[in-house]
């Protein structure tokens, strides 16, 4: 073998170790996001607790999902409750769907392991459905379903606390401007961090 074609061969050889190596590479930051589509539910990712920042349900026959561009999902706490924004797309628009925990007030990210193993039944008060389009809300009523977080945990960076991850399902019947509509196979796998966490009681 000639030299030259040796020394290509190498060359290839190195190229295709490096792209190998990142293309399964995951930077696990709270910006960063990661979908991978459900095989059996098109249009959804696949449940998973690995701290993807994927959220998904089917709107009816429609895919909402963070499978497109969207805006941040965050943790608000304010007063009494504590707010889960869910942001997503439908392909059309951005919407997004916000899980109210009244009378639950974690100060910081790191409460939010209390919420491992809740169920919550959609049809109480203990948690409250809505639903916006940027900043205005729709008309929602909530008829029935379940929120629940299967799995509450640390994720560490480089031996550091970066953020809790909270993964679970849902699903929900509502009424929206009265038209009867299904939200099911619902799933999510965010983190919540300094960055999306924001403590906002007021001050007397």
């Amino acid at each position: 073998m000639k030299p030259q074609t040796y020394c290509n061969l190498l060359l290839l050889t190195f190229i295709l170790v490096i792209a190998t190596g990142c293309s399964y590479d995951f930077d696990y930051r709270i910006s960063n996001s990661v979908f991978i589509e459900d095989d059996e539910k098109p249009g959804l990712p696949i449940y998973s607790e690995k701290g993807y920042n994927s959220f998904g349900v089917y709107w009816g026959l429609t895919p909402f999902s963070t499978a497109r561009p969207h805006d941040q999902s965050i943790i608000m706490v304010r007063n009494d409750s504590c707010h889960i924004r869910f942001s997503g797309s439908t392909g059309q628009a951005t919407y997004t769907l916000q899980v109210s925990f009244p009378e639950y007030t974690p100060h910081s990210f790191t409460d939010l392991l209390s919420l491992q193993d809740r169920e919550f039944d959609l049809t109480e008060s203990k948690c409250v459905i809505s639903l916006f389009s940027g900043r205005h809300p729709l008309d929602l009523e909530t008829k029935e379903g379940s929120f629940t977080v299967k799995k509450a945990q640390n994720m560490y960076i480089d031996k550091e606390l970066q953020s809790v991850v909270l993964s679970g399902i849902f699903s929900f019947t509502a009424n929206i401007d009265n038209i009867p509509i299904t939200f099911s196979n619902g799933r999510f796998d965010m983190q919540f961090g300094e960055e999306n966490f924001f403590y906002q009681q007021e001050t007397e």
